[in-house]
């Protein structure tokens, strides 16, 4: 059945309830008009989300760290508000797999060590001096005069046309910066570089595969080489992780940004359109009412209704915006009248692959207690931690489980019978992950890919220089195993966004407002610096908001109040 609800009005309405959405409706609920949020899922924060009773504390699902502890405003908050935390470098250690044994680099290595090895030390090298580029920067090394224009024409007949395979041609082509969009199709994959520019050995590309592109949330083959310079570029943030202690985990800070906030959920918007009469927007959303979270007489229906709203704020997944999204989505929305073409264009170029986690809870630790991280090169999955958290119960705790976070059976809160002590957690992207979801998805494909995590484990700590001195010691001490594969979430439909080749300037894009400033977009798929960081979302978030709310204020001849919308004002609204 489907109910049509009342219609409603709002100066603001922002859809999706991320970390960047909830970060844009909190700043404009400071202003004291009306703010509605629209979110097509059962819970708060997006992608940093938590299963609970798998272990003692609630397990981070989607993102678990804070990337860098320089300059980042999730930092300055949790200063504000006083919250603990602790600062990691990574990586803490490597472990190299594979069939050659009596390599220099073999087994578990202490990242100090690894680090030294030329073999990391020249991986590090390319990926920070990126040499043999498709392209050079015409400040570096710029003829003068004629003799310049006569380069720069030439180079241009030689640019790579995203249409032609990159082995056709090894030109090099001056560009005036990394982010001019005009030069985007001078641009490769990753993988392209390093095998046909570089000519790098194998050695180097599964290090590369590992350090790099799993941690940029794709593959080399899908890691575009433009945007992966201009994030080393622009990157000020430090490269320490950053953890929550004291009982707090993202969760906290999700709930925290939503306090007070009129947050929907279960509203996926499916329109948004221009209204001519007010100059605003109109956004259309169904609820669905009969789900776990509201259930009616075991009936499933679905509510339509619309709101009227002085401007809104886009902060969806890229997939919900995409003409067509690599894989099944149940959040599309469309725009009345359409977005510009460049715009739409943008969203086409900037990807997003697939994301897994791979959970496994034991009962007691066969692994180093200093041991929290572990860069895997040439094994089946990409990279693991073993995170301890303290867990605070009452007044205290941390954000209630949400319905798309169950636990496993049988390992439901309370029953202690089936929730481990401590947890590894192996986390993939790009082709491993879509090969574990393909895996995942067949009858006996869950236990397989276990079992190779815990052959990993074993190879990895097992034998006479492991803590136990056993050969297996995962199989005695392992209680339970989840898999959680994002392309499975049927409104976000894969992990996150990753530098993408051909996309430069795309994100630039992306930001930009339409419809006369009432139609604004915002989230990680928006971060020019091209990582899709939680501070970034945040960012983007207050960008956003400032924006709606200059133009709301320019047509009621309004000013905004002095220092509003800037990072500084944010953070002190936490304390």
């Amino acid at each position: 059945r489907t109910a049509v609800m009342a219609d409603t009005t709002a100066d603001y309405v922002v859809i999706g309830a991320g970390l960047a959405g909830l970060t844009a409706a909190r700043a404009l609920s400071q202003l004291g008009g009306k703010v509605i949020v629209l979110d097509a899922s059962s819970h708060i924060g997006g992608r940093v989300t938590q299963l609970h009773g798998f272990a003692p504390w609630p397990i981070q699902l989607g993102a678990e760290f804070v990337h860098g502890s320089e300059n980042n405003v999730l930092v300055k908050m949790f200063d504000q508000m006083k919250w603990p935390y602790r600062s990691l470098e990574w990586p803490d250690s490597y472990y190299f797999g594979g069939d050659e044994r009596g390599g220099v680099l073999r087994g578990l290595i202490d990242a100090s060590t690894a680090e030294a090895h030329p073999d990391i030390l020249e991986t590090h090298r390319l990926l920070t001096d990126f040499p043999d580029t498709p392209w050079a920067l015409a400040d570096e090394n710029e003829p003068s005069g004629d003799e310049n224009d006569h380069a720069h024409n030439e180079n241009e007949t030689n640019a790579v046309e995203n249409t032609t395979p990159f082995q056709k041609t090894l030109k090099t082509t001056l560009i005036e910066t990394l982010d001019d969009a005009n030069t985007s199709h001078v641009d490769c994959t990753a993988l392209e570089w390093l095998t046909d520019r570089v000519k790098a050995p194998p050695k180097i590309i599964k290090l590369a595969a590992s350090v790099y592109a799993n941690d940029f949330g794709c593959s080399l083959s899908t890691m575009g080489l433009r945007e992966t310079a201009i994030e080393r570029e622009v990157w000020n943030h430090g490269e320490e992780y950053v953890l929550l202690t004291g009982g707090r985990t993202l969760g906290d800070v999700t709930g925290t940004l939503a306090a007070g906030l009129d947050v929907r959920l279960d509203s996926a918007v499916s329109a948004v359109s221009r209204c001519e009469k007010s100059g605003g927007a109109v956004v259309t959303f169904k609820t669905a009412v009969g789900t776990e979270k509201h259930r009616e007489d075991g009936e499933n229906k679905n509510n339509t209704g619309t709101i009227t709203a002085g401007a809104v704020i886009v902060a969806t997944p890229i997939s919900a915006l995409k003409t067509k999204h690599w894989c099944g989505l149940d959040t599309k929305i469309r725009f009345d009248p359409p977005l510009r073409d460049e715009k739409q264009s943008a969203i086409e170029k900037i990807q997003m692959s697939d994301a897994v986690k791979i959970l496994l809870s034991f009962d007691e630790m066969f692994w180093p207690a200093d041991t929290w991280n572990v860069v895997c090169v040439d094994a089946f999955l990409p990279e693991c931690w073993m995170l301890e958290y303290e867990y605070v119960t009452g007044d205290d705790a941390s954000v209630t489980p949400s319905p798309t976070s169950d636990a496993n059976p049988g390992s439901n809160p309370g029953d202690n019978t089936k929730v481990g002590k401590h947890v590894v957690t192996f986390f993939a992207c790009g082709d491993k992950a879509s090969e574990v979801a393909t895996t995942n998805a067949s009858p006996t494909g869950h236990a397989e890919i276990i079992e190779k995590a815990l052959d990993q484990l074993d190879d990895m700590f097992g034998g006479l220089s492991g803590v136990t001195k056993e050969l297996q010691p995962s199989r005695a001490r392992f209680v339970d195993s989840k898999i959680h594969v994002w392309s499975e979430e049927r409104t976000v439909g894969g992990g996150y966004t990753h530098p993408s080749v051909f996309a430069v300037g795309s994100r630039h894009e992306l930001q930009k407002s339409e419809w006369d400033g009432r139609l604004c977009f915002a989230g990680e798929a928006t971060n020019s610096e091209c990582n899709p960081c939680m501070q970034g979302a945040v960012q983007t978030g207050l960008a956003a908001a400032l924006e709606a709310a200059t133009q709301m204020f320019k047509d009621a001849s309004k000013p905004l109040p002095a220092d509003w919308g800037t990072e500084g004002d944010f953070v002190r609204s936490f304390g």
